[in-house]
């Protein structure tokens, strides 16, 4: 079933690849300045360079203005859509979290981690071991609380979430999947192993939100916990990343969650005390004619 939705959606996604490119452009051209303004030496967004033996890819981490390292910081990372894909280390910055961050970077309590790949998000694609490599470099340079580290993307990074979550996931304390094509049947029973919040746009016209929706229910008939929450009155667009990024819920739903704990039904726990000393997330305004439902999937 999951691999007739993958099959249908990546072709209808190939079928309006130029229109995608269209409806995935951001909204802030300035993320680095607006998120650097008044950022103290070391911290905002940073530009880095992974380094292997046979390659090399800049990558951008975003570093909390009040980053102390005898601290220990969540941590997240984000995989673009295909329309930022390239090797600037820049594009993939316009459009998802990075606006989002950008608006609020002051006091944004976690570090954010922004691969960048060529074209998909392939479990076992250089792009997938990058991401993941890029990720341990981080913690090894900063103060990563490794039992909080986040995965989380959008359209083609969404798909990303699903597959580099469920063959890495012991790195994650939970995934955050959005507008993504459904996951492959064997990846369930890894991915019924984490917590999962997944989130679509209900018209949707290039990746069909059943696909988001059956993978939630297919992991929780396998015992995991996947929480699916589908926007109503956004029209019909691709994106629900604005809106799941501006809402101060999806943040500190975070911030409760932890690897390898012991997983408890979906809801939205406040942020606990062990989180870096930040200003609360506030909630960004949301239009009176959008609203958010959460569809049903199998019980957990």
């Amino acid at each position: 079933m999951f691999r007739r939705l993958v099959s249908a959606t990546l072709g209808l996604c190939l079928g309006v690849g130029v229109m995608l490119l269209t409806g995935c452009n951001g909204s802030m051209g300035n993320v680095v300045e607006v998120g650097n303004n008044g950022a103290p030496p070391g911290t905002g967004f940073v530009m880095r360079t992974l380094v292997t033996a046979d390659h090399s890819r800049k990558y951008v981490v975003f570093v909390p203005h009040n980053y102390n390292p005898a601290q220990r910081y969540p941590a997240i990372v984000f995989l673009h859509g295909i329309g930022e894909a390239g090797s600037d280390a820049d594009k993939n910055l316009h459009v998802g979290i990075g606006p989002v961050l950008a608006r609020r970077a002051a006091d944004f309590p976690f570090i954010v981690i922004f691969p960048q790949s060529t074209g998909d998000w392939s479990p076992d694609s250089q792009n997938a071991t990058d991401a993941i490599s890029a990720l341990e470099q981080c913690k090894r340079d900063y103060a990563i609380d490794p039992d909080r580290v986040f995965l989380t993307g959008l359209s083609t990074g969404g798909y990303g979430t699903w597959a580099i979550g469920a063959k890495y996931r012991t790195e994650f304390a939970a995934l955050v999947p959005m507008c993504a094509y459904a996951a492959k049947d064997e990846q369930i029973p890894e991915l019924a192993k984490i917590p999962v919040w997944c989130f679509h746009n209900t018209l949707d016209p290039f990746v069909m939100a059943a696909g988001d929706h059956a993978t939630c229910d297919a992991i929780n008939k396998a015992g995991g916990n996947a929480k699916y929450t589908e926007y109503l009155g956004l029209g019909q667009g691709h994106d629900c990343w604005d809106r799941a990024y501006s809402e101060g819920e999806l943040f500190s739903w975070m911030l409760a969650q932890r690897r390898n704990a012991t997983m408890q039904p979906m809801m939205a726990p406040k942020a606990t005390g062990r989180a870096p000393a930040a200003a609360p997330l506030v909630p960004a305004p949301v239009s009176a004619n959008s609203r958010a439902v959460e569809m049903p999937v199998t019980p957990y």
